[in-house]
């Protein structure tokens, strides 16, 4: 136990040893600090004081914007507040109008309309009669041309036969080819006129006319130019008509009249064509002579006529080895007496019939080729 006592006593006075020293080095310390120089000490209270002042202007610059945006609202708050007014005030200024115009229109005597006379109620009633009837009519004839169309474009009315008429020349197959009708095309959606200037394209043709066969059939009624005469181009043959048409060049010779000394152009003599307007004002006279000829049996003799000059037009009798001077087309009933007179007299005999004289006092001349 004392042992102990004195192990205590020990420490207590190692502690306040140990408290004394700590103090004295506080102190020693404190004394042997180095002495800082008063520039380094003024230097960081100026830092401090910069520092201060850059808060207390963030701080006034905050302060501003609060106070600015404090006065915008303020300001937006009398706004809506004078506007409110406003509407207001024109809310009552129209409450008023709107009173004033109601009583105004309660002094204001109702115009009311005036009653229709029994005749007039009459009339009125007529009137939507008639414009219900028209309504109803014309709704009517609608529906029923409606009705037409769709029936007439059905199936009921293709094309099943084409019958061609009048056709000799031309062959049927070359006349279904220019008409360009197809079978089995609807009859309504072919155009007659179209088809009939399709046809007369051929130079055979001279008249067309297309007839619909309700329901499913077409006729084709066709008129041919028919060859009377013929040019020669080259070795080659030209047909024509007795109206000047050039119907076809060929190197078959048929048996008709060669005309010769036109003044036509080779140029001009094609397929279609026809004779220039003074050549066909000399084949009028042609066709008059060969009128006459045929009446007296002297047409089929003839195998060339030269009409170079209308006042003499000049016949080749080629059986005969005779060549007629016929003059102008005046007079054709005596002359072509006189020719028959001279061909029974002189048979076989080669000359030219002069008949283009004065024949009540000379007659007919023969001049026998020597």
């Amino acid at each position: 136990m004392g042992n102990r006592a004195k192990e205590k006593s020990n420490l207590r006075n190692t502690k306040d040893k140990n408290i004394l020293d700590l103090d004295n080095e506080i102190i020693i310390g404190i004394k042997s600090l180095p002495k800082v120089p008063k520039q380094k000490r003024t230097n960081q209270q100026r830092e401090n004081k910069k520092n201060e002042k850059q808060k207390q202007s963030k701080k006034s610059v905050v302060s501003k914007k609060k106070t600015r945006k404090e006065q915008n609202t303020h300001v937006t708050q009398k706004k809506q507040v004078k506007k409110k007014t406003q509407e207001d005030d024109i809310e009552l200024r129209l409450g008023i109008e709107d009173e004033i115009y109601k009583e105004k229109r309660k002094k204001q005597p109702v115009k009311r309309k005036a009653k229709l006379t029994p005749k007039q109620q009459e009339i009125a009633r007529k009137k939507r009669k008639i414009i219900f009837r028209l309504i109803k009519w014309t709704s009517l004839v609608i529906v029923l041309i409606g009705g037409g169309i769709y029936f007439l474009l059905s199936p009921f009315f293709n094309i099943k036969t084409i019958t061609i008429v009048g056709n000799e020349k031309i062959t049927q197959e070359t006349i279904n080819s220019l008409s360009g009708i197809e079978l089995e095309q609807n009859t309504f959606k072919i155009s007659k006129s179209k088809v009939e200037q399709n046809i007369k394209t051929n130079s055979y043709i001279d008249s067309v006319k297309v007839k619909r066969q309700l329901p499913d059939g077409i006729e084709i009624q066709v008129v041919e130019r028919k060859t009377a005469y013929m040019l020669t181009l080259g070795n080659a043959y030209v047909y024509m008509n007795k109206q000047g048409y050039l119907l076809e060049i060929s190197q078959e010779k048929l048996e008709f009249p060669i005309i010769t000394g036109i003044l036509t152009t080779e140029d001009q003599i094609q397929e279609g064509n026809r004779l220039c307007t003074e050549d066909l004002q000399k084949l009028s006279s042609v066709i008059q002579i060969m009128d006459s000829a045929n009446n007296n049996d002297i047409g089929k003799l003839i195998t060339k006529i030269n009409i170079s000059d209308k006042q003499d037009y000049v016949l080749e009798l080629k059986s005969e080895k005779k060549n007629v001077h016929v003059g102008d087309a005046s007079n054709l009933s005596t002359k072509m007496l006189y020719v028959k007179k001279v061909l029974q007299n002189e048979k076989k005999k080669e000359g030219d019939i002069f008949v283009n004289t004065d024949l009540s006092t000379k007659g007919a001349i023969f001049r026998e080729k020597v």
